[in-house]
């Protein structure tokens, strides 16, 4: 969690909020520690995070959201690229495992995205299977919304990158 938020925090555009939904977790120290950024501390339901995504998408306030997990890398131009495409519903880039990826279960994951908060609450996020983050992709590619590709690889699935 402490390699994510620092991450989120070393963003050359800083995100309009971080909220941290974790398991293991100390909310004094980490509160202390990062001022500005939410945290919660939730049971592992043992459902690869889906809840906690589900959860940070109903907290949400900003105009987009993203999810970043606490074993993956991104680099520091991941916001501010992703987000000089603002008016897509979806915005979407390459990652570690496909340079070139559409926008479908298989091809992208929970880290190589960021959505129009209002557009993905109208998809939900509701499946906690394994696959649940394909079920949610292809939800949001259904909508018929605007989706936009970034043509650089930003985010490093199982990577540590500094």
């Amino acid at each position: 969690m402490v390699r994510t938020v620092d991450a989120l925090l070393a963003q050359i555009r800083k995100p309009d909020e971080i909220i941290v939904l974790a398991s293991d977790i100390n909310l004094e120290e980490a509160r202390k520690r990062y001022t500005g950024v939410t945290f919660y501390a939730e049971p592992n339901l043992s459902d690869w995070g889906h809840d906690k995504r589900a959860k940070g998408l109903d907290l949400a306030t900003s105009d987009y959201t993203g999810w970043f997990n606490h074993d993956d890398s991104y680099d520091k131009t991941y916001i501010e690229k992703m987000m000089a495409n603002e008016g897509s519903d979806v915005v979407f880039c390459g990652w570690s495992k496909s340079s070139t990826p559409s926008f479908s279960a298989g091809s992208s994951t929970s880290g190589n995205y960021i959505v129009k908060t209002s557009y993905a609450r109208n998809v939900g996020y509701k499946d906690r299977h394994y696959e649940a983050d394909g079920t949610f992709i292809n939800g949001l590619a259904g909508q018929g919304g605007k989706i936009t590709r970034v043509e650089e690889v930003l985010y490093f699935h199982n990577e540590v990158r500094d």
